[in-house]
């Protein structure tokens, strides 16, 4: 099936498993989940969420140009790691968003994201109790599919 949108409780599961291992259910609540502006997604194979993320519209300057969307929340389901599925995910989140999105990403994740077409802007910062992230940006530019 591919990319979907979904609801917010269809992320959850995901985001507790891999953002929040050992932590209660209620960290895997962001704010503006519920907003009328927020949009859920999932790569769904054979009726099974396989990857989740959450697009929020929070805009960014980054290096002088407005990003207006946030993605927060990615995960993919550890028993399909290497896969290549959240790779998949977030080309087909490239071409639905059609435009510039930013996000923190974690230590670990930075190489994938990158990979992936993200820039790493500026030093590394914690969010307590996850540990060191980066903001990275997705700059869709003339040409870009």
């Amino acid at each position: 099936m591919g990319l979907k949108q979904v609801s917010l409780q269809d992320v959850i599961p995901l985001r507790h498993i891999v953002l929040r291992p050992g932590k209660g259910i209620e960290t895997c609540y962001f704010e503006g989940d519920e907003s009328s502006t927020t949009r859920h997604f999932a790569w769904v194979e054979r009726e099974h969420v396989q990857s989740v993320a959450t697009v929020m519209l929070s805009s960014r300057e980054i290096e002088g140009e407005s990003v207006p969307y946030q993605l927060r929340g990615m995960a993919t389901d550890p028993n399909l790691a290497g896969q290549g599925i959240g790779s998949y995910f977030l080309q087909a989140l490239h071409e639905e968003l059609d435009g510039s999105w930013w996000c923190n990403a974690r230590e670990v994740a930075v190489r994938f994201y990158e990979r992936n077409g993200l820039e790493r802007i500026g030093e590394p910062f914690d969010i307590p109790g996850i540990g060191p992230h980066y903001v990275m940006v997705y700059k869709k530019t003339a040409g870009s599919e």
